[in-house]
């Protein structure tokens, strides 16, 4: 503590230097007081100030000296949640705690990205700038060469299958890793898979997973936004969508597919009609595109479906013996919602009714999307109180049925261009955490965490989304097909185990 009252900085508590895998290590952050800012609305249990904390892996050599090369260039990163310690009148003192698996050397990298709870800024409030300032620290800390523990990346294929949707992980470099690609998960735009720590995730094939979906699943009903409209397009192409190299760069890979760009006079009226698809495992059929299975007219008479050439670099390039030539089937009924906002016409307590959803296949599984609209324009009261409401309604409208929580997109190191979307990394990270808190409690649901793994990416990773020509809280279609395959993986394996 007797740095500079000036400048924030960080450091490990105690004299713990080196440790074995699985080792906790506790990091403190001592950030100077700003008082004459603006306060923005405290939230209780969360931070004044939001703070991005990341322990980086620096240095990977085994006990000979030379550097293994399983994690060559991984700069394995581990995210530690900071809770607040102490206030005074000059600091705040803040805490968490990390456990690190993988073996080297770490170093802290920490940056306040907000102070004075300008992270929570709410509707009708002036939008605070992302304005980083980066946190000194010399700490670090190293965890010792155990080529034998179960974590070990040289280990991997001896774990169980994931049949979860939130494990904790690591991004490890596609290069590095000895066994076929098939057997691990698509690499995203930095060539880095992401690992499971204690169970690891198998490439599924659309075709087996429509197969398995027509026995355990056959009708899911799916409400979201864009982010699950972007997520749907793999399922709707059988993979054949931005699964090249050479498609990579495309717009509506990158970050908007959005039908709106071209027809913008017709996309609001009709975002909130209920869409119907019978997914196949090569993708859906172009007479079923976005036409109703009750033969009605189609809701989107033009849709940005094409499926892409064949040529398969992320996506169906392995499919298991018996899965080929199949033609099983699982429907899907999706209804774009914005969370808990009433906009534009669509709003859940209108949208989730029992009479709403008489005329669709009955639901098994129920996936609900939300957060990203939640975020940008309402307040954190509102959204606990409409959360509780919505698990509620669903629990009435879907008896019986299984339910899926897929948390918003992570968001990174910018403010949106839109100054009235009030986007921040800890504000996304609190309304998740309260919905995932809700719907574990109310209705037994399945986490699918999408923000989770982002946020273990290297502080350089995490940035990539700022070169993005959109700007917008979409993923891109590299990390969906990621994402995707954990979903996959959870429903799959947890019905093979």
């Amino acid at each position: 503590m007797a740095k500079s009252d000036q400048s924030p900085f960080a450091y490990t508590v105690g004299n713990q230097i080196e440790m074995d895998p699985g080792g906790c290590v506790c990091v403190r952050a001592v950030v100077p007081r700003k008082n004459k800012e603006p306060r923005y609305r405290p939230v209780s249990g969360w931070p004044e100030d939001s703070l991005m904390v990341d322990l980086v892996l620096t240095e990977t050599k085994q006990p000979n000296g030379i550097n293994d090369p399983l994690y060559r260039d991984s700069r394995v990163t581990v995210s530690v949640d900071m809770h607040t310690v102490r206030h005074t009148e000059k600091y705040n003192l803040y805490q968490g705690t990390a456990q690190l698996f993988d073996p080297g050397v770490y170093e802290i990298d920490a940056r306040v990205e907000f102070q004075n709870y300008q992270w929570n800024v709410e509707p009708g409030q002036l939008t605070a700038p992302y304005n980083e300032t980066i946190v000194s620290s010399e700490s670090k800390i190293k965890v010792r060469y155990d080529p034998k523990h179960p974590t070990f990346v040289g280990r991997h294929q001896n774990l169980p299958l994931c049949t979860e949707g939130d494990s904790r992980g690591r991004w490890i470099p596609a290069n590095n890793l000895r066994w076929p690609q098939w057997q691990h998960t698509m690499p995203v735009e930095d060539g880095r898979v992401w690992l499971p720590y204690h169970c690891r995730l198998r490439r599924i094939s659309h075709m087996e997973f429509a197969f398995h979906m027509s026995i355990k699943y056959p009708a899911v009903h799916w409400y979201g936004d864009s982010n699950s409209r972007r997520t749907l397009r793999p399922f709707a192409m059988g993979g054949r969508w931005c699964h090249r190299k050479n498609t990579t760069l495309r717009l509506d890979c990158l970050c908007n597919d959005a039908p709106k760009d071209l027809f913008p006079s017709e996309w609001y009226p009709t975002m909130h009609t209920p869409h119907l698809y019978r997914i196949y495992g090569t993708g859906v059929n172009a007479t079923e595109m976005f036409a109703k299975l009750d033969n009605s007219s189609a809701t989107d008479p033009r849709p940005i479906l094409d499926k892409d050439p064949v040529d398969a670099y992320l996506g169906p390039d392995y499919v298991p013996p018996g899965y080929r030539f199949r033609r099983d089937y699982f429907d899907l009924y999706y209804l774009f919602t914005r969370g808990t906002q009433d906009m534009f016409g669509s709003h859940w307590a209108r949208d989730i009714t029992p009479d709403r959803i008489s005329n669709y296949p009955g639901a098994s599984l129920v996936v609900v999307q939300m957060i990203t609209w939640d975020v940008a324009f309402g307040t954190m009261k509102e959204f606990a109180q409409d959360t509780e409401r919505l698990t509620q309604r669903l629990k009435k409208v879907y008896p019986g049925a299984r339910f899926v929580y897929r948390s918003g997109p992570y968001w990174c190191c910018r403010n949106s261009e839109d100054q009235d979307k009030k986007y921040t990394r800890l504000r996304f990270h609190m309304f998740d955490q309260y919905a995932r808190g809700v719907f574990k409690r109310r209705l037994g649901a399945l986490v699918w965490d999408t923000m989770g793994p982002q946020a273990q990416r290297p502080p350089e990773s995490k940035r990539l989304s700022e070169n993005m020509p959109c700007r917008s809280a979409h993923s891109r279609s590299e990390v969906i097909h990621m994402d995707n395959q954990i979903l996959m993986n959870m429903l799959v394996n947890q019905d093979k185990i």
